[in-house]
Formats: C-alpha cells, sequence, structure tokens
C-alpha cells in the first residue's frame, strides 16, 4: 500500500457491529480507501446504544480505529417514558377514556385534540429521534479532529443528526467537510415519516441548506438525487455534487451455488409499512388459478422481520391469496446465512415503491449474490440501476400482469436449464471504484482549495507592493 496522503473521519451513526444496513456503505468506504493511501478512522454510537449487533460484519473493517460516543437521553425519550407509564397505570381507570373511546393519555394528552400535539411532536424529533448524539459526538468530532489533525472528515445521514454534527465540527475546526446522502433530506421529500409543522420544516429547510453552503462536498449514492440537489441549490458551483454509488463486494466463490429444486423468489429484510409483497403473491396466484404454474413448482421465502404487511398478520393477507402452500415465512437469520438463501434463489424479491431518488443497499447484495431481480419499485433511481445492470426487472405495484408473465417466463428458462441472462456493468460499483472515486474528489477539492489559498495570497502581496 501506499504511503498515507491523508486522514479521513468518517462520522456515521450505522456502522459495525451495527446491523442496521445504513452502516455498510461507510464500512465499505472505510475499509478500501486504506488501498488508496488514505487512513480511515470511523465516529459512532457506543455498542450498548446498538439496536442490532452483528458481530460478523467487524471482520470488515479489522484494523480500523473507531471512536465511540453515547447517545443520551432525549426529551422525548422523557415523554414516551412518562406516557407509557400513565397508559399502563390509568388503562383501567374512569378518566382514561375520553370522548369517543379514545385514550386521553399520551404525550401533549391536553392538545391531542388540536394540531398543538402535532408541533410540540414536530420539534422533539427534530431533525429525529437520534438527536441524542449530536452533543457527544460533536465533542468527540472535534477532539478527534484536533488531536489527530485531520484533514476531512465525512458525516453520512440518515440520521440527519449526523450532519448536523458535520455542521458543529465545521465550524469549530474548519477541517474540510464532505456530506454524504443515502438518502434525501428536504430537498425532494416531504419527511412524512416525521411529524412535521410549519416552523419545524422551516427549520430543516434553512438547517439543510447551511449544511450545503459549508460542505466542501456533497456526495450522493443515486445520479437523480444529486442532479436535484445541484438543481435545487443552483447558486452552489456545480461540481461540488459528486454522484458515488454504493459499493458493491462482488463475491468470487469457487463454484456457483446450487438453486434449490423447487423454482423459489426470496425476500430477505424487513417489510416496513408501504413495503409490500402483494404484487408478487397476487400474480403467483394468478399463475396458479390459471394453471399456468404447479403450485408444487413455486416457493416463496420471505425471510426477516415479515410477520405482518402494512399492519395486518402475514399469513392473513397469504391466506386471503391462497397461498398458505407456497409462501414461507421464517424469522431473521445472519447476514451470511440470508446471503446464501439469495444465491440459491432463482429470483431475489426487491420491495422499493415509492423511491424515486433512492436505491435500496439491498440491490446491492443482490447483485453480488447473482440472483436476477425481481423489484417492485416505480421509475427511479432502483429501476434505472436494474435497467442499466440487466439484472432483473422492475414492476410498478399494479402490473400484476406482468409480473405473472416474468415469473412464469423465469420458470420456464430455469426448468429448461439454461443459464440467467449475465448482468453488465457492474464494474462502475465496484467497491474499489467507488472509493477511487471519493479519493480522487478529496484531492481534487484540497488541491482546489491550496489554489485558492495560493492565489489570494499572491493577489494580497501584489496589493501591497
Amino acid at each position: 500500500m501506499a504511503s498515507t496522503r491523508g486522514t479521513v473521519l468518517f462520522i456515521a451513526y450505522h456502522f459495525p457491529p451495527s446491523g442496521a444496513v445504513g452502516g455498510q456503505r461507510i464500512a465499505k468506504f472505510a475499509s478500501a480507501i486504506r488501498e488508496f493511501g488514505w487512513q480511515a478512522e470511523v465516529l459512532t454510537i457506543a455498542d450498548k446504544d446498538i439496536e442490532i449487533v452483528d458481530s460478523n460484519r467487524l471482520k470488515d473493517v479489522e484494523g480500523i480505529r473507531i471512536h465511540k460516543a453515547r447517545v443520551l437521553p432525549t426529551l422525548l425519550d422523557l415523554v414516551t417514558k412518562v406516557w407509557s407509564s400513565l397508559r399502563s397505570r390509568g388503562a383501567t381507570s374512569a378518566g382514561s377514556v375520553g370522548a369517543g373511546g379514545q385514550s386521553a393519555v399520551g404525550p401533549g394528552a391536553a392538545v391531542s385534540q388540536g394540531g398543538l400535539r402535532r408541533f410540540v411532536m414536530s420539534m422533539l424529533v427534530l431533525p429525529d429521534g437520534s438527536r441524542g448524539w449530536l452533543i457527544p459526538a460533536t465533542i468527540k468530532a472535534v477532539r478527534t479532529i484536533r488531536g489527530q489533525r485531520i484533514e476531512w472528515f465525512m458525516t453520512s445521514c440518515p440520521p440527519y443528526s449526523a450532519h448536523l454534527v458535520g455542521l458543529a465540527a465545521k465550524m469549530l475546526t474548519g477541517a474540510r467537510w464532505a456530506v454524504d446522502f443515502r438518502d434525501p433530506w428536504m430537498t425532494t421529500g416531504s419527511k412524512r415519516l416525521y411529524p412535521t409543522s410549519p416552523l419545524s420544516m422551516s427549520i430543516e429547510r434553512w438547517l439543510e441548506r447551511k449544511v450545503i453552503d459549508n460542505a466542501d462536498l456533497v456526495v450522493f449514492n443515486v445520479e437523480r438525487l444529486r442532479n436535484a440537489y445541484r438543481e435545487r441549490y443552483a447558486h452552489a458551483p456545480h461540481e461540488k455534487f459528486v454522484f458515488i454509488p454504493n459499493g458493491l463486494v462482488r463475491r468470487r466463490d469457487a463454484q456457483p451455488a446450487p438453486k434449490f429444486d423447487v423454482f423459489t423468489i426470496s425476500y430477505t429484510g424487513s417489510l416496513y409499512v408501504g413495503r409490500s409483497p402483494e404484487p408478487v403473491l397476487a400474480a403467483v396466484a394468478r399463475l396458479i388459478q390459471g394453471n399456468r404454474v404447479d403450485p408444487a413448482a413455486l416457493r416463496v421465502k420471505l425471510v426477516g422481520q415479515c410477520g405482518f404487511i402494512n399492519g395486518t398478520p402475514t399469513g392473513n393477507v397469504v391466506q386471503g391469496f391462497g397461498l398458505e402452500s407456497v409462501v414461507e415465512v421464517s424469522a431473521p437469520v445472519p447476514y451470511e446465512d440470508a446471503f446464501q438463501l439469495v444465491r440459491r434463489s432463482h429470483l431475489a424479491l426487491l420491495l422499493a415503491p415509492n423511491l424515486p431518488y433512492q436505491i435500496p443497499a439491498k440491490v446491492y447484495d443482490y447483485l453480488a449474490a447473482g440472483t436476477r431481480i425481481l423489484a417492485i419499485a416505480e421509475e427511479g433511481g432502483t429501476a434505472d440501476m436494474i435497467n442499466e445492470t440487466a439484472s432483473g426487472r422492475a414492476f410498478r405495484s399494479d402490473e400484476v400482469d406482468a409480473i405473472a408473465d416474468f415469473i412464469e417466463s423465469e420458470l420456464a428458462r430455469a426448468a429448461r436449464g439454461s443459464a440467467p441472462e449475465a448482468s453488465v456493468g457492474l464494474e462502475r460499483y465496484d467497491v474499489a471504484r467507488t472509493a477511487a472515486d471519493l479519493v480522487s474528489h478529496f484531492e481534487r477539492v484540497g488541491a482546489g482549495m491550496h489554489a485558492t489559498a495560493h492565489s489570494d495570497a499572491s493577489s494580497r502581496f501584489n496589493a501591497s507592493v
């Protein structure tokens, strides 16, 4: 490896041993930039604050110095605790039920009939529920940057609080700052999963602008999102906004994984609100009911936090489609087990509806597994990537007939023993390529700053003589 050309401190709420998918991008950057002469250090949350621990992921970041900062309790945590206590104590009391049979006990119960409760909640989660990390992380970041004389630091969101840590660190240290958007913040978005108010939205728009204006480099993992931010902040230099996709670590196993004996469509992960396999279940039911597919020749595996689909027990949804003998719902498994499950499957199910500016990290896992992708995704970044790499097909959720045709054609191909269509253009997503891109931007911006500083000094000198 070349001699050290610089040091970057990655500031990320999610990072191994956290099993959160949001930590993968920064973990890959931190590990890969070392091959290009850069040293990486990381600041993340304390181990006790990690919700999902996957110690196996630590092997991917061996040798990287990791700093920890605790997450302090927030006012929201206190309100939630008090609310839960009052609900449990008052559930049977005569005064615990208000008009219409609704509980009158809860955060902001006295103002629950109007918009004031929503206003209060919007301020408690501004910019997100992870803001208890802001002060400890800022203190640790400033000390680390100053103590290690770090040239660059990079914050990654979500959570958006990480960028507020970066904004404070930039103002206090003056070090070069790269801002990484894995998801949009205010531009292109409405924060529909958060309680908001006109005031909270105004504050966050102002905060986003402060972040963009003070950052030396703004990085996006989706090209469409980069373009949207360039348009929104047209006053900023065009070259300040760059697109670097998530890194793809292509497995080089000696032999391709044998496929399951029965044609299998697998989904691994969580069924968040709005992410539903129902279009695929409807397509499978249509194939079976039309006698186009024998139910014994097809399996759908849902592995992970898949017990409910939009609040309804998954078993009830499956039963409604008459697919009890086809669909298997299983508990979460370790990452490597999930990866091997996808490798052995014939189709990897991806659920990315209503995400025009986002590409789920799961896409990269599926590409690394080499399994064809069946995506539920409207026009946007995910569909763009799948189409460009010829790695599968993307469908809108209402295209049930087209989904059924695709499944039928893939099942027929597998029955013939024909090889699946090969993906193309994956070199662009290779983890080494993405790390090289990041390093090149660090060095480009750094050189530009040196040139500007030299020019300013020359101007001052010329003016003085």
